[in-house]
């Protein structure tokens, strides 16, 4: 008799298994740890495009400042931004635009970042076409009109 079947079963773990999995764990974390652990995971998420952002803002004269939500502002760039400022990943370019509402509506664009990733500036590029401006797209309401300096 042998106890040892000759053959075994696989599981093959697909790629939105492996997702469903990391979600859980992220959520478990932020459950546990708190809000911490999301904005942890935000600036992992975002760390590539973040790099890209920061040379690219101290390239054009920017000075660049991590702050405690991991939010990265590289202010006083004479140029290299499209308007008022341009976020990406976690970084923010921008020449004289700052406050905290301002910051607070950035860090939200960084949290669409984390979410689609390099579609992101594609999905936002659809929708100013779509709505044909700033004030009507859904990207900058989920990140607050008001905070970003928009008026209906």
């Amino acid at each position: 008799m042998n106890r040892y079947p000759t053959g075994t079963r696989h599981r093959t773990v697909t790629t939105s298994t492996r997702w469903v999995k990391v979600l859980a764990a992220l959520a478990l974390a932020a459950i546990i740890i708190g809000p911490d652990a999301l904005t942890v995971g935000r600036a992992v998420v975002n760390l590539p495009f973040s790099a890209v952002a920061i040379v690219w803002g101290r390239a054009r004269g920017g000075t660049c400042v991590v702050h405690d939500d991991l939010v990265i502002t590289c202010e006083s760039m004479a140029d290299g931004f499209v308007d008022a400022g341009t976020t990406v990943g976690n970084v923010w370019l921008y020449d004289d635009l700052d406050g905290p509402d301002r910051h607070r509506h950035e860090a939200r664009h960084a949290d669409q970042w984390a979410v689609l990733g390099p579609s992101f500036p594609v999905f936002y590029g659809a929708e100013y076409v779509r709505t044909g401006g700033r004030q009507q797209n859904v990207f900058e309401e989920w990140a607050g009109l008001h905070d970003g300096g928009y008026r209906r």
